[in-house]
């Protein structure tokens, strides 16, 4: 009687990587910078910056990878790059790479990027412009109409989903590790909120408007913390609904500080765009709702509502409180408010609006 052969003690391994690879191959064939060795490692770039970590906090910095540096930051609007080091286009330089440039790259002031050369990849970080009015370089490169750029970009839209951008409208989003497909891409649920915020916003600001807080939001959903926020009206400066939280005694007109700046492009105007900025990031990283209204102004955050005591007994439904909370909002739709956003604390987000 024979033994069992070799391959019957061993378990039979199943991995999708090579087909992640040939997407990522015929997506750098459309971008005119076809190479095996550079798919290979722009796929494990993908797949490492999917839920990227270092000491336990999640990072998420926007990776460039391009064959000229100089055309780079001109498309990009870089500024003052800072090669950090170079090796092979391979695996363990992507990883390399990473973990000596993406502590680098939080915010909006540096980013990561990766040159090909004859030797193989160089690769260090640029910085950037985070003013709040100003477009970020995968913005820029968004509204690149070139695909012959050369220039390919990668940023973090969530856990597990990222984007994987050219120019000429060049794009995929990759969804990896049971990331949901079912979903709206968050890049869509945030300019839903950021339209609904700025609806009534008058036609000549609304596109600076419009561009601001989708910014500033996209900066806060790259926390840990979950959100909630509530679009009123423009005629309303509360709502029945609020049982307890801060309403700010005057609203902050956050399009006039916009309107102002372009008008005069002082330090004074610029500094309160960054201010109005860092308030609105501050009021969506505490419990409750940060209120909103569809002209643009903040009207107050650590807000709660009241539950009707039949939500949490309803057939079905699942969820913590931020959830039952959004229901609730949701239920006001058309009657008390304009909108409603939430993002959970596992990184779903959604938006309902009128």
């Amino acid at each position: 009687m024979t033994g069992p052969g070799p391959e019957a003690g061993s378990p039979l391994i199943l991995s999708f990587r090579h087909l992640l690879t040939e997407s990522v191959s015929a997506f750098l064939d459309e971008a005119d910078m076809t190479c095996p060795q550079t798919a290979d490692a722009l796929s494990e770039l993908l797949v490492t910056l999917s839920r990227y970590r270092e000491e336990g906090a999640l990072l998420f910095p926007t990776a460039f990878l391009g064959d000229d540096l100089g055309a780079m930051m001109e498309l990009l609007g870089g500024h003052d790059p800072i090669p950090l080091g170079s090796g092979p286009r391979n695996r363990a330089t992507i990883q390399r790479a990473l973990k000596q440039c993406a502590p680098l790259g939080q915010g909006r002031w540096w980013a990561l990027y990766l040159l090909r050369d004859s030797a193989g990849l160089t690769y260090g970080i640029f910085r950037t412009d985070p003013f709040p009015l100003a477009e970020t370089p995968l913005e820029r490169l968004r509204h690149a109409p070139d695909r012959g750029a050369r220039v390919v970009g990668v940023l973090q839209l969530a856990d597990n989903i990222i984007e994987l951008r050219g120019g000429g409208g060049l794009c995929r989003h990759v969804y990896l590790s049971g990331a949901r497909i079912d979903l709206e891409p968050p890049s869509v649920v945030l300019d839903a909120l950021a339209s609904a915020v700025t609806e009534q916003v008058l036609p000549s600001s609304r596109e600076h408007a419009r561009g601001f807080f989708r910014r500033v939001l996209f900066e806060v959903m790259q926390s840990s913390h979950g959100t909630l926020v509530a679009v009123l009206p423009r005629e309303r400066a509360g709502s029945a609904l609020f049982v307890d939280g801060i309403l700010l005694p005057r609203p902050m007109d956050v399009v006039a500080m916009l309107d102002r700046h372009h008008a005069t492009q002082d330090d004074s105007a610029a500094s309160a765009v960054r201010a109005a900025a860092q308030l609105l990031r501050g009021m969506m990283a505490t419990d409750g709702i940060t209120v909103l209204r569809a002209d643009g102004c903040i009207l107050g955050y650590n807000v709660f509502v009241r539950h009707p005591e039949t939500l949490a007994r309803q057939p079905g439904f699942f969820g913590g409180a931020r959830r039952r909370t959004f229901e609730v909002l949701c239920a006001a739709l058309g009657t008390e408010l304009a909108a409603a956003f939430i993002r959970s604390q596992d990184g779903d987000v959604a938006c309902r609006r009128v």
